[in-house]
Order: structure tokens, then sequence, then C-alpha cells
């Protein structure tokens, strides 16, 4: 599938500092998958990796089964939402979603249609004049959102998209982005700290520690069978047993505990 995602033994360091060690996974074509975890745990390295904004120091990042690593950013099939919008300021609606449009030389006519068609997809139709300080917070990611996906990117980068909304816009933004995802088919990978958030809009949760990988998998089971004690905490309140494997038997395990055998 064209728009699925392969990273394979991906590190980078900061300074001598390892932000990402030796990542791996593989990502679906046409699924919402959110790269979860704490501050420093290496999600935002990832996805900046991803976009080509940061170099790759040893791995390979692939979409569609094509190396992107050395790739640079605007001749990647991706395309980044920001948390802070990353509006043109001085430009109106329309120019600000048909800013990459214009860069890949696309004409004016077919610009303005795609421009009006990923303005209506948002639920910005009659905006297109305005200018971005005339908008609320919810506006502005919304034409954000736009302005990424008018460029038809293969794979669509959320880096914290919803973390400066408040919670009831939050909310509703959770739900467009899935419809969103839906109707046009991309591939999405969704940067955040909000376990909350994470178990609302995704189909596969990436839970990211220290640059590594602790767990993956879909959000109930994340939830419901963490593999490591750090996801178990991370996710939520947990009951941790300490206990001793006593006995191994095909696929059951006997574990003695404080509580008793179980």
């Amino acid at each position: 599938m064209t728009n699925s995602l392969d990273v394979r033994n991906l590190s980078h360091s900061f300074g001598g500092a390892k932000a990402l060690d030796d990542v791996s996974l593989a990502i679906p074509g046409e699924s919402f998958t959110v790269l979860l975890g704490p501050s420093g745990s290496g999600k935002t390295t990832l996805l900046s990796l991803l976009g080509g904004f940061l170099s790759v120091e040893t791995g390979e990042v692939l979409i569609g089964g094509r190396d992107v690593a050395n790739v640079p950013p605007a001749r990647r099939p991706t395309a980044t939402v920001f948390q802070d919008y990353a509006l043109f300021p001085h430009m109106t609606i329309a120019g600000n979603v048909g800013f990459g449009l214009r860069m890949n030389g696309m004409r004016a006519g077919p610009r303005r249609e795609r421009t009006q068609a990923m303005l209506d997809l948002v639920g910005l139709s009659a905006a297109g004049g305005r200018k971005p300080h005339e908008l609320s917070g919810g506006q502005k990611q919304r034409v954000a959102l736009a302005r990424a996906l008018a460029v038809e990117p293969s794979v669509l980068l959320l880096d914290e998209p919803l973390g400066a909304l408040d919670l009831k816009l939050r909310r509703q933004m959770q739900e467009e982005l899935i419809a969103i995802r839906k109707k046009i088919g991309a591939t999405f990978v969704h940067v955040t700290h909000d376990q909350e958030e994470a178990m609302a809009i995704a189909d596969t949760i990436v839970v990211m520690n220290r640059g590594r990988i602790e767990d993956m998998g879909p959000p109930q089971a994340i939830y419901l069978a963490p593999k490591t004690v750090f996801s178990a905490t991370f996710m939520g309140q947990s009951n941790l047993l300490p206990g001793r494997i006593a006995r191994r038997d095909g696929g059951r395990v006997l574990i003695e505990t404080a509580l008793g055998a179980i």
C-alpha cells in the first residue's frame, strides 16, 4: 500500500544523548497511529525524523516501500500539522491553505478549487478571505489541517495538534480528525502525551519511553493487557503484583504472588 509506513532501526542523538534508540515499527496504510509518551520519550523526535526535519543518523524510513530517509521534507509524501498552527499572518486563509499547492506549481484555477474543497472539508467554507488573527484557536487548527491535506500527503504527521485547545473543543476535534482520516484515506501519525486522547482516536497506540517503544497495539489491548510496567502505570491506575514464575506448562504460566498463585 502506497501510504504504509515502515521504520527500521531508527536512532538519533542530541549532543551525545540518545533521543531515539534503535526504533522499529510498521504502520499499515489508511490507519490512525498515536505516538504516546511523556516529555523526553522520543515521540516528537520520531515524528521529526518521519517528516525530514531531523537527519537520520542510522536506520531507514520507508513510505509505500520507498526509503525517504535522505529525501528533504518538501519532496516527501508527508505533511505536518503543528501545535502552534504555523500560519502566515499576512496571508488570507485561502492563501495559507493553497500555499503548498502554489509552491508545487499548481495553476491558479485548480489551486482555487482544491483550496475551497479543503476548506469545505474542515467546515470553514466561508472563511477563505479572512486572516488568521480573525479566527479562534480551533478554527486556526482546522486551517492548518486543511493546508496539510491540500497537498494530498500519503502520511499526515500531527505534532500535539490539540494541545492548545480547551477540553470541549479538543474532544470535538478528535471526532473530526477520525472522520477526516476515514474520508480521505491517508495514514495519520499523531503525537500526544494525553492518554485519554490516544484512547479516543487511535487504531494503534505506540507507547514510548526514553527513546524506545515500550508497548504497541490497539487501545483496548494497551489498556487492559499492557506488556511492561511502564506501559501499565502510564496508561492509568493499575494493580501491579510482584511475583515469581513457579512453573511453565506449554503456553500457560503459574506465578506465585503475595496474594497466592495465579
